[in-house]
Parts: C-alpha cells; sequence; structure tokens
C-alpha cells in the first residue's frame, strides 16, 4: 500500500502548487507609461523583462526622458518606436540613442525638411543604426502573453502627414491599449470601413486631442474604458479640443490629461487595469 500512499503525496503536492503557479501567472505586470513630455508625446511600455518606447517628445524632452527611463530602471531598450517624423514625437531621439542601448528601432519611411529630422538621420548614420520599417498586419512579440501589433496606417495616400502615422494595439491578455499617434478621420475612417479590430480598454487619443479626429463613430467603435490625452499645458492650439472634450462626455469615458495629471501610468494584471485615479479630469472643463 505504500506506491498508494507515494501516489496520495504526489497528488497534494500538485494541488499545492497549483495555486502558485496561478498565481505567479496572474501577477504579470505590464505598465504603461504616458509621460508629460507636454505638448509632445512619450510613452513607455514595460513588461516583465522588457522595455518599449513609443516616440520621445520635442527638442526640449531628451534628458527629461532619458532621465525617466533612467529611474525606472530602463538601461536597454528592446524596441524604439518613432509613429512620424513630426518634432513632437522625434525631438528627443537623439539623446535617447546616445545614452541608451537600444536593440531594435522602427521608423516609417516618411522625411521631413527640419533641422530634428537632418539631425535624426545624421545620428541614425553615425552610428549606423538599423531601420526597420513596420507596416500595418506585422506583429512584435513583446514577450510571453505581451504583443504589439501595428494596425494603420493602411494602404492609400493621405492628406496629411499625420495619418500616415503607426497605430498600434498592446495586447496583454484580455487588456488592450490602442496608441493613435497623431492619426486623424482619414484613418480613422479607413480602419471602420476595413473592419480593422480597434476595440480597446483604454485610448491614447489622437493629435493631443485635437479636432481633427476622435470622430464619434470611431470612439464608439473602440469602446474604452479610459482615455489619455497627451498634451501641454495652456498649449497655444487649444488642445484638446472642446468638441473632443465633449464626445468622451458624451460616451462616459474617463478621461487622463497630462496637462492636469502629469505623468499618467496605467498598470495591466492581464485582466484589469489600474490607472491612479487623483487628477482625473471632470469633463466639464469647457475650454
Amino acid at each position: 500500500m505504500m506506491w498508494l500512499s507515494r501516489i496520495f503525496l504526489v497528488f497534494m503536492l500538485l494541488c499545492l502548487m497549483m495555486p502558485n503557479a496561478a498565481v505567479a501567472a496572474e501577477s504579470s505586470k505590464v505598465k504603461v507609461h504616458f509621460i508629460d513630455v507636454g505638448q509632445a508625446d512619450s510613452i513607455l511600455i514595460q513588461s516583465e523583462h522588457k522595455n518599449l518606447l513609443i516616440d520621445t517628445g520635442d527638442e526640449n524632452s531628451g534628458e527629461q526622458i532619458v532621465n525617466y527611463l533612467q529611474a525606472n530602471d530602463v538601461d536597454v531598450l528592446d524596441a524604439l518606436m518613432i509613429t512620424h517624423p513630426h518634432h513632437d514625437h522625434i525631438g528627443g531621439v537623439t539623446d535617447v540613442l546616445e545614452q541608451i542601448k537600444v536593440q531594435s528601432f522602427y521608423m516609417p519611411p516618411l522625411k521631413n525638411k527640419t533641422k530634428t529630422f537632418n539631425r535624426l538621420k545624421q545620428v541614425i548614420d553615425e552610428k549606423k543604426i538599423m531601420v526597420f520599417q513596420a507596416k500595418a498586419g506585422d506583429k512584435i512579440n513583446i514577450e510571453k502573453g505581451v504583443t504589439m501589433k501595428i494596425i494603420a496606417p493602411l494602404k492609400g495616400k493621405y492628406d496629411k502627414m499625420n495619418d500616415y502615422s503607426y497605430v498600434m494595439k498592446l495586447i496583454h491578455g484580455k487588456n488592450e491599449f490602442l496608441f493613435m499617434a497623431d492619426a486623424g478621420e482619414q484613418s480613422e475612417t479607413q480602419l471602420l470601413t476595413k473592419n480593422v479590430d480597434i476595440r480597446a480598454d483604454v485610448i491614447k487619443i489622437g493629435h493631443h486631442g485635437a479636432n481633427t479626429g476622435t470622430t464619434l463613430p470611431f470612439l464608439k467603435a473602440v469602446n474604452p474604458d479610459y482615455a489619455v490625452i497627451s498634451v501641454g499645458r495652456n498649449n497655444r492650439y487649444g488642445f484638446p479640443s472642446k468638441a473632443v472634450i465633449k464626445r468622451l462626455k458624451y460616451l462616459k469615458i474617463p478621461t487622463y490629461r497630462t496637462d492636469l495629471m502629469g505623468t499618467i501610468v496605467a498598470v495591466s494584471d492581464g485582466q484589469s487595469i489600474e490607472i491612479d485615479n487623483e487628477g482625473i479630469h471632470d469633463q466639464d472643463d469647457d475650454r
């Protein structure tokens, strides 16, 4: 009968181990940092073992972003992704490339006749950085259970450079984040027409809340639990626009803004998402 006792003992050990394994799986976190870089964009994504940065703010953001990365124990970026070559998305990239090791660098095949863009090209040439060009349908497997999908731009020509922005979806378990960069109505309409899966729990509103996009049909299709707007305090453009804020209020979407809250960090455990609720925008602001 000793063999029965041994089987029972093994069974009990397995029962004890299984809950621990489940807890370990559930405790895996992904942090999405919407860094306050004023009237610009920069987003740090941290999974258990990997770090990915989307955009690098404007010309005044470089040292700030490097300091932020280092303060969050980031000495290597597994991927740096530039959504499009406007100055408020590429401004700090040379500082990041010069001070942080970057494993993979992604940038669309677009040009811009600015000093900021020319400096970026110079650094890429000097450091012999290999530039990857992602396209809609591509997937970046960050690590097990964490995937980034490129969903736009889709094929075709756009009237504005903003609509050539990489639009990306981060998937962690059951949770999804949609990053709109500066994509506007033309890109949004194409995504809707092509029936691309744009549903997400969190949406980073496009173009700092400008009324160039974030249309009501698009917001309804995304159906987010939260919205984040990366925007500068008292900026000269009047962003976010009153119309966009009204749409968010109409759909009762809690909205977080870097101009009101500073850096915003969303934490996903694959099942739910937590965002610090201090400073949440009440959306009665009628700017």
